[in-house]
Formats: C-alpha cells, sequence, structure tokens
C-alpha cells in the first residue's frame, strides 16, 4: 500500500512540476525574445512594437491566467508548512498580482502606440520594459532554485493530487500545438530567435576554435623562432671566443677579449629574446581578439 501511495505521489508531482518546469522553459524563450527587441529600442534600429504588445498579450492571457494560478495552488499548500521558505511563497504570491498589472499596462501601452494613440517615448519604453524582464527574470529564478524544491520535498501524496486535477486542459498557444492565428506572429519571431541563437552558438564555437589554432600557430612559430636564435647565438659564442684566444697576443689580452665577446652577446642574446617574446605574444593574442570581436558582434 505504501509502494501504490508513493508511486502515486510521484506521478501526480512528476505531472504537475513538469508543466510547470516547460512553462518555465517557454517564459524564458519568450524573454530572451523580448530582450532581442527591447534592446532596440537603446538605438535606430527597427523595432517590431506590434511583436512587443504580442509578447504582452501572450503573458496575459496564457502564464498570468492558466501557469500562475496553478503555482498559486502549490504556494498556498506549502504556506501551510512552517519553514525558511515561507517568506519567499508570500513574495512570489503577490508578485504574481504584480506581473499581472505590469503586463496588462504594457499590452495596453504597446496597444495604443501601435495603433498610433499614443507617440513612442523610446527611452521610457525601453526602461519600463526591462525593468518587467528583469523582475520576471528574478522571480522564475526564485521559484526554480528555492520554491519549487521545498514543495517537492514538503508536499503529501494527497496534495499533489489536489493539485494535479486542476491542470489546465489548456494548450499553449505559442509555444504548444494550439497555433492561434492572433500569435501567428509572434511564433515566427520566436522560431527565428531560437535559430539564431542556435547559429550564434555554432559560429562562436567555430570562431573560438580557429582562435586558438591561430595563437598556437603563433606561439609555435615564437618558439622556432627562439630555438634557432639559442642556435645562432651559441655558434657566435663558440666562434668568437675561439678567435678571441688564437688571435691575441697574450692570455691576458685573450680573456679580456673574450669576456668583452661574453657581456656583448649576453646584452644582445637578453634584448632579442625579449623582442621575440613581445613580438609571438602579439601574434598570439591577435587571432584571440579578432575572434572576441566576431563573437561580440553576434550578440549585437
Amino acid at each position: 500500500m505504501a509502494a501504490t501511495s508513493k508511486k502515486k505521489q510521484d506521478a501526480n508531482r512528476t505531472k504537475v512540476m513538469r508543466r510547470l518546469h516547460d512553462e518555465h522553459t517557454y517564459i524564458g524563450k519568450l524573454r530572451q525574445s523580448m530582450a532581442d527587441e527591447v534592446n532596440k529600442l537603446k538605438g535606430k534600429g527597427a523595432v517590431d512594437l506590434v511583436v512587443l504588445r504580442d509578447m504582452m498579450r501572450y503573458l496575459m492571457e496564457y502564464p498570468d491566467v492558466h501557469h500562475h494560478p496553478l503555482e498559486d495552488m502549490v504556494f498556498e499548500k506549502l504556506i501551510a508548512y512552517d519553514g525558511a521558505v515561507r517568506s519567499d511563497v508570500l513574495e512570489l504570491l503577490a508578485e504574481h498580482k504584480d506581473l499581472a498589472r505590469e503586463s496588462q499596462y504594457l499590452y495596453h501601452k504597446l496597444d495604443a502606440i501601435v495603433h498610433g494613440k499614443e507617440k513612442v517615448k523610446k527611452s521610457l519604453l525601453r526602461a519600463s520594459l526591462v525593468d518587467f524582464l528583469d523582475l520576471y527574470g528574478e522571480h522564475v529564478r526564485r521559484e526554480e532554485t528555492i520554491v519549487f524544491p521545498a514543495a517537492e520535498a514538503k508536499l503529501s501524496a494527497a496534495e499533489w493530487r489536489d493539485v494535479a486535477k486542476h491542470l489546465p486542459d489548456v494548450d499553449d498557444p505559442v509555444f504548444g500545438e494550439g497555433n492561434l492565428e492572433k500569435f501567428a506572429r509572434l511564433r515566427r519571431k520566436v522560431a527565428e530567435g531560437a535559430d539564431i541563437a542556435t547559429a550564434g552558438v555554432a559560429m562562436s564555437e567555430m570562431v573560438g576554435v580557429y582562435a586558438i589554432i591561430g595563437a598556437a600557430g603563433a606561439l609555435s612559430e615564437g618558439a622556432s623562432e627562439l630555438m634557432a636564435f639559442n642556435r645562432q647565438q651559441l655558434r657566435d659564442f663558440r666562434d668568437q671566443n675561439v678567435a678571441a684566444f688564437t688571435e691575441s697576443a697574450s692570455a691576458s689580452e685573450a680573456l679580456t677579449e673574450a669576456a668583452r665577446v661574453t657581456t656583448r652577446l649576453v646584452s644582445r642574446g637578453v634584448s632579442q629574446r625579449l623582442n621575440i617574446a613581445g613580438k609571438t605574444l602579439r601574434a598570439a593574442y591577435l587571432p584571440i581578439s579578432e575572434g572576441l570581436q566576431v563573437v561580440a558582434s553576434l550578440g549585437k
């Protein structure tokens, strides 16, 4: 009997948590696409205000209506357990109302701009949207890292069964199979953003590989040049010291000339080695620097 109860608890808990985690993934993709569009408000790029408006409409009509109420059921049951997460739960419940109010406000603001009823004030609009995205991101982070694990650890089989009975029988209109026509443009935008992100990761990895190869090649060339210089200096040291002893009139004169030759070669050797090292480091850094610039440009 205990094993059966445990299995039911696991099934209901898994069903609920999978739904919540999946919807957080969807919201994360939407937030990324929204952030990409909001960044255009900093410059003179063409901002798709219709898509931004539709993003807020999606948040109003799906997460605010279906996702957050499901979380509220879990959170309200968790409040009964006296623990360290109680204050987090209460704050997150309040934030659901804040997020709903803000998404409605921003939707109506963007809709008025789209229909020419208000003029777009880029800096103010961007500030409002950035604040909204920051709040949403931190909200989801706290749910995933603090409250969800606590709920999975504390709620009983009966509590998970009760929550599972209220799972929304509604398909996600953007990320699911619903394909509502009013969100067609938004679906294309999110899909386009995912494709660009995937291509950007692949390109970044390729650029990184070429940068490493270029840097390694430069270091190898520098090492070869240094070894060649060392061999040449050893030959010069040998030849000039032999000449000093064979061509000098006396032993003291030979020792003096040998010391002078050695000092000159050592000084020249230090200067040349520093020159090779500096040139090699610059050559090795160049492909890495260029690679970083390419990767940075991919993110713009």
